[in-house]
């Protein structure tokens, strides 16, 4: 299993992307609503994201393991999936690329549980994962 990269140029400052990256609970993926800890986001905060229809649901746990807002042309925040069914990380960078727009760069790895079964799954898993987080980043971008 590899990390899925997606990486797009957002026509926006940093802060604006930021601001709406950085925002998880806000993050709209399909059939998944967002959980957070109390208070700002920040090293050791944590979210779930309950993934489902009706009964029939996971929940994918993470903790933020590096947060950094923007400074110098940069920011950046990573998480480690924690959950029973799912273990992984990502990792969220921008950078100004220039006349008010910045290149936003998402890596991701999932591999579900049991491990074994995770990594042989992986070419339908990664495929999976790519399209989803296109389409989400799609959204986070034209909310910028």
């Amino acid at each position: 299993m590899a990390a899925v990269t997606v990486e797009r140029v957002v026509p926006r400052p940093i802060e604006a992307v930021w601001a709406v990256v950085s925002d998880l609970a806000g993050h709209r993926v399909p059939l998944t609503r967002i959980h957070t800890d109390p208070g700002p986001a920040d090293v050791g905060w944590g979210f779930v994201a309950l993934t489902g229809v009706g009964r029939l649901r996971f929940a994918d746990r993470m903790v933020v393991t590096r947060w950094r807002p923007p400074t110098d042309g940069q920011a950046e925040f990573a998480v480690v999936k924690t959950g029973r069914w799912l273990s992984g990380w990502a990792t969220v960078r921008l950078t100004d690329a220039g006349g008010g727009s910045t290149r936003l760069t998402w890596r991701e790895e999932i591999v579900p549980h049991p491990y074994a079964v995770g990594r042989l799954a992986a070419p339908l898993t990664d495929r999976a994962v790519f399209a989803i987080f296109r389409r989400a980043i799609a959204d986070l971008a034209a909310r910028a």
